[in-house]
């Protein structure tokens, strides 16, 4: 305030020295010559002590009125400078003496005008000393009513403390619990004013409070338990694009080392790696995309607020992985039914189409052709009558009879079958008995169907004059049948997909020995709807060892 009025102060002091210079520059200066100047000044009015008006030359040396014409007056001030510069100048506190010789401090204005083409200064100064005085005046004032008003300030607070300042002190107490968590205290009411009415107010808002944060907790923990419980992935960024929240499916499905890793990613760093572009959505936008083995699918949604601001964006990551193979696998066995189906197909009618043209009248050539027909009927309903016990498998609808049977003699039976395709090659099978029965609950006829596929693959893909091995090992839980051979083995990235249906590791050399493609995936199924399981192990060139995993079952005794 003191600032202020001292800034007034200056500027009024300012306008006044102004108004004098333009009065001087228009009735002296410009109105009459300059040897009447010295008259004029006399004429103007005596010389005030506490303000002085001069006119100067371009050197800064008084010209009039004769008082300052004196050696003992340099005006050479900051205002004196900057009007020899030619601009008008203002300056504060500059000290010098009046025409008595005794020094005091100023407020100048110097001002650079001409005449007749000669450059002349008009300087004028007034006494800072009632200014001072004035402002030392008002700060006493200020000073005096300020003690004033706190002397009373602090009377009436002495007066009035116990009737409010109490009641408040005691609000302020409870606001404060309250914002630190503490929203079971309750304060007393002890008058009927306003005071008391505030109190009460405070109270019912705190209870309110209380069961309002004690509903959202409950409904945040839910919301946090339910997220975090979720299969499918969600995370959620602010509008700036800094997470949020993740729930733990979006760390494992994304394949980050914790949630600190996923912190790190902004919004503006995650979205080119989930395939939706490097811009943030205004509207919900979908991807897929394939992190390592795994297909997922991808939507990222923006949530505003009511004013329809964007307020953030909630993504959220499904493993699309089973049904993105399924439906592969689904394609890919539509394809090779097709192609199974149309081999022979195109087989058949060629040959047909050649016997009507007249190849039915060469006897021979006839015969041929219908023996070909015929392999490729053959081929064509085994591979029918595979399809349909596939799709029994797959539907449930299997007509399986289990009972507890020794696996020692269905592997005798399936080695007893396969003994004949094995002399043609001159092979020997090879069985190393257990000392004690094997016991499990099985379908006798659908085991002995995948024991002999596999024997019969061993035997098909092993080479002449080699030995077949089948052993029955056990452990805790399974009895383990295991059947190696010593032919030509299955490479690595073959193995993995050798119960797919339809997949031949050499197709040219499985359909000149009449598979169908379809004999590991029956026996998966089949090994599968026993709670059991096939495994194989193999390495190219070294033979194939193939493991059929059957649940122990106890049997005991009628005689204990």
């Amino acid at each position: 305030m003191l600032l202020n009025v001292r800034n007034q102060e200056i500027e009024t002091a300012r306008m006044q020295l102004v108004h004098r210079a333009i009065s001087i520059n228009e009735q002296i200066l410009q109105n009459l010559p300059p040897h009447e100047w010295m008259d004029e000044f006399a004429w103007r009015r005596p010389v005030d002590a506490d303000f002085h008006e001069m006119i100067l030359n371009s050197l800064g040396f008084v010209i009039a009125p004769l008082e300052f014409a004196n050696p003992m007056f340099n005006f050479n001030d900051r205002a004196v400078i900057a009007a020899i510069a030619g601009e008008s100048g203002f300056a504060m506190g500059i000290r010098s003496p009046d025409f008595n010789g005794i020094e005091h401090e100023w407020i100048v204005y110097a001002m650079s005008v001409e005449r007749d083409g000669v450059s002349y200064i008009i300087y004028v100064r007034t006494n800072a000393a009632p200014m001072q005085e004035n402002l030392v005046q008002l700060t006493t004032s200020i000073i005096i009513s300020m003690l004033i008003a706190l002397i009373i300030t602090i009377v009436l607070w002495l007066i009035f403390a116990n009737t409010i300042s109490s009641p408040i002190r005691s609000l302020t107490r409870r606001a404060r619990d309250m914002a630190a968590g503490n929203l079971d205290a309750k304060l007393p009411v002890q008058s009927n004013d306003e005071i008391g009415q505030l109190t009460e107010s405070f109270n019912h808002m705190a209870k309110e409070l209380n069961q309002m944060v004690s509903s959202l907790e409950l409904e945040k923990n839910k919301h946090e338990t339910v997220l975090h419980n979720m299969t499918d992935a969600v995370i959620a960024y602010a509008a700036n694009g800094t997470l949020t929240h993740a729930n733990n499916a979006a760390t494992v499905l994304l394949q980050f080392d914790d949630e600190e890793t996923l912190e790190n990613k902004s919004l503006e760093k995650m979205l080119p790696l989930l395939g939706l572009g490097t811009e943030f959505p205004t509207e919900a936008v979908e991807s897929s995309i394939a992190v390592n083995d795994r297909f997922i699918a991808v939507n990222c949604s923006p949530y505003t607020t009511r004013s329809g601001k964007i307020d953030g964006f909630v993504i959220v990551l499904q493993d699309i992985t089973k049904h993105t193979r399924l439906d592969n696998m689904r394609r890919e066995f539509v394809a090779n039914v097709s192609h199974e189906l149309r081999t022979p197909l195109a087989t058949i009618c060629g040959y047909v189409e050649t016997l009507l043209d007249g190849a039915l009248e060469d006897g021979e050539m006839a015969v041929n052709f219908l023996r070909t027909i015929d392999t490729e009927a053959k081929r064509m309903s085994s591979l029918v009558t595979d399809l349909l016990e596939l799709s029994k498998l797959d539907s449930s609808n299997s007509d399986f009879e289990y009972e507890v049977v020794d696996l020692v003699g269905i592997v005798k039976m399936a080695v007893k079958n396969c003994s004949l395709l094995a002399e043609e090659k001159g092979q020997q099978i090879k069985l190393s008995e257990p000392t004690e029965p094997c016991f499990t609950e099985a379908a006798l006829g659908r085991i002995n169907q995948v024991l002999v596929n596999i024997i019969s693959n061993s035997i098909k893909y092993s080479p002449p004059k080699t030995k077949i091995e089948l052993s029955i090992e056990e452990d805790e839980q399974y009895y383990k049948i295991r059947i190696q051979d010593y032919g030509m083995g299955i490479a690595k990235n073959d193995l993995e997909r050798i119960f797919e249906r339809f997949y031949r590791v050499d197709k040219a050399r499985s359909r000149a020995m009449g598979g169908t493609g379809l004999g590991l995936a029956i026996a998966k199924e089949i090994m599968d709807a026993h709670g059991g399981k096939i495994t194989a192990n193999s390495g190219l060139g070294t033979g194939t060892i193939m493991t059929l995993w059957f649940n122990k079952v106890r049997v005991y005794s009628m005689d204990m």
